[in-house]
């Protein structure tokens, strides 16, 4: 009888694990997805800060996952996107060239609503949802990232911006259904890449005058001098330089343009100093140069009328004045 009860026990549990290897076999049948992400670099472009105006950019965001569960209809997937090598400042990325800063940001919407970002660095925004549709063992998708640079940066000095994200600031954490909580998906599978943002800040200036008025007179026996201006702003750490041609007259020597009355004639000059010793030309030494420092830099225009004998009349011309910059 003893010897009964021992083979009957060795049987059982030789079946057991017979059982248990059979089941082990069926649970490692199971697939499980397996993601790829790649980004486009964002490229702004070349940007006029002085122009008022944003400017927008795109870069595409491709999915590819393989290895779905037949049961799987979606994956889901979290986009972590962080500061990038440029960093933030005053809440938003920024990029660099040398120690200059140039302030932009990264949207999940077309209309730049909506900031993409990450669940452990939420003032740059949320990460954003992704769901992917799946069929055959494969989920394949496109969504694009936007990305704005806001206006009014005119301190940004000429030069090529960049700011680099690798795969520790690419994040994508993913699982197979529609229930991945974005707010802390690290438990879930992590698929990283790599991208840059760019953009170019090139030299551009802008230009207005004021006019000169030499006033009211009944004989011109002694100087008549009279003041006016040129307010130029340009991109700082460019260089310019500003003409002022021969006036309708085309004169060649800046201190022999003419005002006109019909057929009358009255002899003027223009200077970049009130001492009169600098004229303000169209070529070589006559020209007035600077470097651009991104507000309304103020040049003053003096002018002189020597003593001549004029007939009654009122003279005007006109200068054409041209900024000239790189």
């Amino acid at each position: 009888m003893r010897y009964a009860s021992l083979k009957r026990l060795r049987t059982l549990l030789l079946q057991a694990a017979i059982g248990l290897l059979l089941y082990g076999a069926g649970a490692g049948d199971a697939a499980a997805a397996s993601c790829t992400v790649d980004i486009d670099s964002a490229n702004f472009g070349n940007v006029d800060t002085l122009s008022g105006a944003s400017a927008d950019a795109t870069a595409q965001v491709s999915i590819s996952c393989s290895g779905v569960s037949d049961n799987a209809t979606a994956v889901t997937l979290c986009g972590n996107l962080g500061s990038g090598s440029g960093g933030t400042s005053g809440g938003s990325r920024t990029m660099r060239s040398g120690t200059n800063e140039l302030g932009y940001q990264l949207y999940a919407d077309a209309g730049r609503a909506t900031r993409w970002g990450s669940y452990d660095d939420t003032t740059l925004g949320q990460p954003r949802t992704i769901r992917i549709a799946a069929s055959d063992g494969e989920a394949n998708g496109v969504v694009t990232l936007y990305g704005a640079l806001s206006a009014g940066q005119t301190s940004a000095s000429t030069g090529t911006y960049l700011s680099s994200f690798t795969t520790g600031e690419v994040r994508f954490y993913y699982e197979e259904g529609s229930t991945l909580d974005c707010a802390a998906p690290t438990s879930a599978t992590l698929a990283q890449a790599s991208f840059t943002v760019q953009a170019t800040v090139q030299a551009n200036c802008l230009i207005a005058v004021s006019n000169l008025d030499f006033g009211l007179h009944g004989l011109i026996d002694s100087e008549v001098t009279a003041s006016g201006g040129v307010d130029v702003t340009c991109t700082p750490n460019s260089t310019y330089s500003i003409a002022m041609d021969g006036g309708l007259a085309a004169a060649t020597n800046p201190e022999q343009r003419l005002m006109r009355s019909g057929t009358n004639t009255i002899a003027y000059g223009l200077y970049a100093d009130q001492a009169h010793s600098r004229p303000w030309g169209a070529t070589g030494s006559a020209l007035v140069s600077g470097t651009g420092a991104g507000a309304v830099q103020s040049i003053p225009v003096f002018g002189r009328v020597a003593p001549q004998p004029a007939a009654a009349g009122n003279y005007t011309d006109t200068v054409i004045v041209t900024v000239t910059y790189f």
